[in-house]
């Protein structure tokens, strides 16, 4: 299961981007609100940033607005309409400096949002997060607000945004939203809603829902915009909302702040109109992209992190842990070598099991750090599946006070890391973790001598142990077609590690805990996987070799990488990074785990632990998209651009094998389609039997195979469907598909599949049709 380029700095010349100055402050309501507003604008975030949100800090200022403070007359001979300050909210001042009032449903809206960045010429993208702790939502067991220093090291947003606001009684059908069921409409001239490439014009793939999870009241429903394939790292944004309906289909007139810069009010307000040229701006490039201004409800902009922010912590840790390697490899310890009778286990001959030790880049704090024992506590009974007392989580962790916490993170040489600061090794520091290795019978010939087998990493699921790879699908999988498959665990996700991750469903403040571990584990399986190809690893240990004249079981020539539901998703990430490692196949796979978190059905169970911090759901939508933005440092969306044939620097291309459970209960087609277009990986035609699919246009913009050369030479996506007599199409919205059986690991269990799986982890291997020019089928496949 799976829940358990161009880098440039922004091209637009307008102040909001460029210009170094001191925040002015109007007098919306008198001194004493200024004097409030001075206060709140001093309560900053991680960075101890208290320069006004979107513009650069005080202290570095330099030059003077091009815009006088009084009117703030645009660039243009249009006369100013009168003021409509008074329509704005009585906070909008004492807030401003770190809410976007452009939304006022919610400080933090709209979002992602360069409102929240300041100009930062060290960064790729020349902005770097600017996110203030005091605007974050609360969390009520751990009684503090989300720490935003992590997040403030980004120089921008996620590729794969979950973009959040706000449209008071919005119809999507009257307005004639994009939906996820025909994304075509998305590029339409006439969309109502479009997402828009500031440099380029081009209108990207999206698609628009509004939250059904938990919406705690009517008044707190979110719209939510989803990129239907991920966005160019280190691009400039823009998403604009024009002829919003609501259910009779009048028109939704646009809030107050938005209308002082569409309709060109006069406002007395400097926080106002400092942002004029900017508005101006982004007025100026839809109307190049066709869209008028006058017919607008709301737009705004924002920035996508570039390639080194998101990827550079991976690789820096890759290429430092190889290097301290001796030989090449990391040590070893075989501590178990058993050999079964096919009376035993009919598939494996030789099951082996040890440890590995590698460099290790995390490290806990350890003077004055808080005793988290009454936490683990309060939260054990819960995880083992008894009630989860919020009362008794809440009284512990007041015990925690202020002291840091004994959690793993990467270890910098710096005490304030920047964004382009990468993580150290201190040269010393390692860390021992356990693989778990099975020889096939299929390597052993009748006549006693070594049929050479192939050797595959193997990924296992949510918080879950190398002990997958005993699975009997795995099991089948290699002595079926001859391979050697090794596993470790995913550190940082997996089942030792999930105490840290719930210290951050409790408070998203130790999100940055997962994240940072989890690369390391990206890191310690790379590192297993040169045990299994390299001459001075597995291949020179006894336990490894077999036969009548002992010799290595393992065919060195090529090592693969084979893994299933999170094994697929943390998978992808793997093979954007791998050097050792061309070709690999991902089970039940998606990326985004904003995309993917509501709409698993495994989410619940953690949910109720999020849920129980933050229960407005409007937080909760927009922390989904906050959370995204360090996500990606350590799942397939951060990476997924460079998988295949776009590689990261000094790393090799990449071909993949996607298998999709259709209406997967645990990891949503959806998202493993979204992977596909980002990728760039061709779809196995016919996918799906005539309407099987919930959507009106599927897979749209996914080209089908060339299977003219008995088969397809390289990425690819295959649609595996267990039928309708086990499962109803998923529900598209935002919910975790419930009706009927689970298909999530019948794929794997399919015999054709798994030849199709052998076929392409190959040198030279290609996608094959093993369904007969027909929509694949699981073994179990029910009409």
């Amino acid at each position: 299961m799976s829940m358990f380029d161009r880098e440039q700095a922004p091209s637009s010349p307008f102040p909001f981007h460029t210009l170094e100055r001191t925040p002015r402050w109007g007098t919306l309501a008198g001194m004493a609100l200024l004097a409030g507003a001075a206060v709140l604008a001093g309560c900053g975030g991680g960075s101890g940033n208290s320069g006004f949100a979107g513009l650069p800090p005080t202290s570095s200022a330099t030059t003077t607005p091009t815009q006088p403070s009084g009117g703030g007359v645009p660039p243009t001979e249009t006369p100013m309409l009168a003021s409509i300050d008074s329509e704005l909210p009585v906070d909008t001042a004492s807030t401003a400096s770190r809410c976007d009032f452009l939304d006022s449903a919610h400080c933090m809206l709209p979002f992602p949002n360069d409102y929240y960045t300041v100009a930062d010429k060290s960064t790729d993208t020349g902005r770097r997060l600017n996110l203030q702790t005091a605007s974050m939502p609360l969390s009520t067991v751990a009684n503090k607000r989300i720490d935003t220093t992590e997040w403030n090291r980004n120089d921008g947003f996620s590729p794969g945004a979950m973009i959040v606001t706000r449209v008071p009684g919005v119809d999507l059908a009257r307005t004639g939203t994009p939906l996820i069921g025909d994304l075509s409409a998305s590029l339409k001239a006439d969309a109502p809603v479009v997402l828009i490439d500031a440099d380029t014009l081009e209108q990207k793939l999206i698609w628009v829902e509004l939250d059904k999870n938990t919406v705690s009241s009517p008044d707190k429903q979110t719209l939510n915009v989803r990129v239907a394939k991920n966005l160019e790292w280190g691009h400039r944004y823009i998403i604009a909302m024009r002829n919003m309906k609501n259910a009779q289909g009048d028109t939704i007139e646009a809030g107050p702040a938005f209308r002082i810069y569409r309709d060109r009010h006069q406002s007395g307000l400097d926080f106002v109109n400092d942002r004029r040229d900017h508005m101006e701006s982004i007025f100026a490039t839809l109307k190049k992209a066709g869209v008028s201004r006058d017919s607008l409800y709301l737009a705004w902009d924002f920035t996508v992190a570039s390639q080194r922010n998101l990827t550079g912590r991976m690789l820096a840790i890759r290429d430092a842990g190889f290097a301290a390697l001796s030989n090449g490899v990391p040590a070893f310890n075989v501590t178990l070598s058993q050999d079964y009778t096919p009376a035993q286990d009919a598939r494996i001959a030789r099951h082996i099991e040890g440890t590995l030790t590698v460099p290790k880049f995390v490290a806990a704090p350890t003077a004055g750090v808080a005793d988290i024992s009454p936490v683990v506590a309060a939260v054990a009974p819960y995880l083992t599946s008894g009630s989860l007392s919020i009362p008794n989580i809440t009284a512990a962790w007041a015990t925690l006070g202020d002291k840091p916490l004994p959690l793993e993170s990467f270890r910098y040489a710096s005490a304030t890391p920047g964004p382009n600061d990468l993580p150290v090794w201190d040269g010393s520091s390692t860390l021992t973790v356990p693989f778990i290795c099975n020889i096939p019978r299929a390597a052993i010939n009748g006549d006693g001598s070594v049929n050479p087998a192939r050797i595959s990493l193997y990924g296992h699921g949510l918080f879950g142990k190398p002990t997958e790879v005993n699975a009997s699908n795995v099991k089948d999988m290699s002595n079926e077609h001859n391979f050697v498959f090794c596993a470790t665990n995913w550190y940082g996700f997996s089942q030792t590690e999930l105490i840290p991750s719930v210290f951050a469903f409790f408070d998203l403040s130790n999100a940055r805990v997962p994240f940072d571990t989890t690369q390391q584990g990206v890191l310690n399986m790379l590192m297993l996987g040169r045990l299994m190809q390299n001459a001075n690893g597995f291949a020179s240990n006894a336990a490894f070799q077999m036969g009548t004249a002992p010799q290595s079981v393992l065919d060195t020539s090529e090592l693969f990488y084979d893994g299933n539901s999170q094994g697929g998703i943390l998978g992808g990430m793997l093979m954007s990074v791998a050097k050792d490692i061309h070709r690999g196949v991902l089970g039940v796979p998606g990326m985004n785990y904003s995309l993917l978190l509501e709409r698993s059905a495994d989410f619940p169970q953690f949910a109720a632990m999020v849920y129980a911090s933050y229960p407005d759901s409007m937080d909760q939508q927009f922390i989904f998209s906050l959370w995204q933005t360090l996500w990606d440092r350590a799942e397939a969306n951060g990476y997924a651009q460079a998988m295949t044939d776009k590689p990261l620097p000094n790393t090799p291309p990449h071909k993949v094998l996607m298998h999709v459970a259709f209406g997967d209960h645990q990891v949503s087609m959806w998202s493993a389609e979204v992977e596909a277009r980002t990728i760039g990986a061709k779809l196995f035609c016919p996918a799906t039997a005539p309407g099987r699919h919930p959507d009106a246009v599927p897979y749209f913009q996914l080209s089908c195979m060339d299977m003219s050369s008995g088969g397809y030479d390289g990425s690819g996506i295959v649609v595996w469907d267990s039928g309708p007599g086990r499962l109803a199409p998923p529900p598209q919205d935002n919910l975790a598909p419930t009706a009927g059986t689970d298909p999530h690991e019948d794929p794997r269990a399919t015999l054709a599949a798994r030849t199709q799986k052998s076929e392409f982890l190959k040198s030279a291997g290609k996608v094959v049709d093993v369904c007969g020019g027909a929509p694949c089928k699981t073994d179990v496949y029910t009409p």
